[in-house]
């Protein structure tokens, strides 16, 4: 009883560490799966970038050249293990020894030309290859870069005539845009001429008019000069001449005098003899035959000159003559 009583809890201590270290291993076995996605994650990530940048990058061509990289062939000599110097010597002797003794390899001077041969052949395909390799791989490159330099000036070219091609179709736009703006800037200055020579014309008209206007007050004002210098003459004539009437004018006007400032005016002699004249003036006036008065016949033809339709020295606006 004591023994099965000490047994058995050793058995359940070693089945609970047991599968702690199961969880352990599992949540160990859960991270490494984790970590190696995550790393898988950022690898997948960093070539996607990679393989987004451009072509010819350093780090593109780097990871094309890594993908396109086949496993090599192994030869039948590094699969047999003869390309290690320590396997390879002792075979050579043991096969080359009988071979030489048994005259079956003759070491003359063909068997060392060949070898020479063969080790000029060697020399030149492991010393001197990779420089040719890299020549020519340098070579392809420079020719490579000329021919991207070459192509991104055309694609510039491309790009430029593409530009000048879309400014090309907004120039019918444009040109509309320009016959439309020409066309309503010929209306205009149509406009504006069309009333210049409305302004002219009634300028002209108006000049007419006041000269006109000048020219019969000119003729009035002559007129009246006349009348009135006639009618003076007439009365001086009348008082010089007519001893009756100087001797009545003088009479009234001693009884005017002496009547004193507030006595009556009484006849106007010297009215009479103007009233008088006037009428003998406007009578005789009215006897004169049309055409015969040569104020008015002087007024006529400055009235006739005058009176002239006004010149028009241009035609105005037209937009089809613009």
């Amino acid at each position: 009883m004591n023994v099965a009583a000490v047994k058995g809890p050793s058995r359940e201590v070693r089945l609970f560490s047991t599968l702690l270290e199961g969880k352990e291993r599992s949540d160990e076995a859960r991270y490494i799966r984790n970590l190696e996605a995550q790393r898988q994650a950022e690898i997948r990530a960093k070539v996607e970038q990679i393989l987004a940048l451009e072509d010819g990058h350093h780090e593109r061509e780097a990871l094309e050249d890594l993908l396109e990289k086949k496993p090599e062939d192994v030869s039948l000599i590094a699969k047999l293990g003869l390309d290690d110097w320590k396997f390879a010597l002792p075979i050579g002797l043991f096969i080359a020894i009988p071979a030489l003794s048994n005259e079956v390899l003759v070491l003359d001077a063909e068997t060392q030309l060949v070898a020479c041969f063969i080790l000029f052949c060697s020399t030149m395909y492991t010393q001197v290859g990779g420089m040719l390799a890299k020549s020519l791989d340098d070579y392809s490159k420079e020719i490579y870069e000329d021919l991207k330099a070459v192509d991104n000036t055309m694609l510039e070219q491309i790009n430029t005539v593409i530009a000048a091609d879309e400014l090309a179709l907004s120039v019918e736009e444009d040109f509309k845009q320009y016959c439309h703006l020409t066309d309503q800037l010929a209306i205009a200055q149509a406009e504006v001429l069309n009333h210049k020579e409305v302004h002219l014309y009634n300028e002209a008209i108006v000049k007419k008019l006041e000269s006109l206007s000048a020219l019969e007050e000119s003729a009035v004002q002559a007129i009246r000069h006349r009348m009135v210098a006639q009618v003076k003459r007439d009365v001086i004539d009348t008082f010089t001449s007519d001893k009756k009437v100087k001797d009545a004018a003088l009479a009234r006007a001693i009884e005017i005098l002496a009547s004193g400032a507030k006595g009556p005016l009484g006849k106007d002699v010297v009215g009479d003899v103007f009233s008088q004249s006037l009428a003998n003036y406007k009578s005789a006036y009215a006897k004169l035959a049309p055409g015969a008065d040569p104020i008015l016949a002087q007024l006529e033809k400055d009235i006739a000159a005058v009176a002239t339709a006004p010149v028009v020295e241009s035609k105005g606006g037209n937009v089809y003559l613009m």
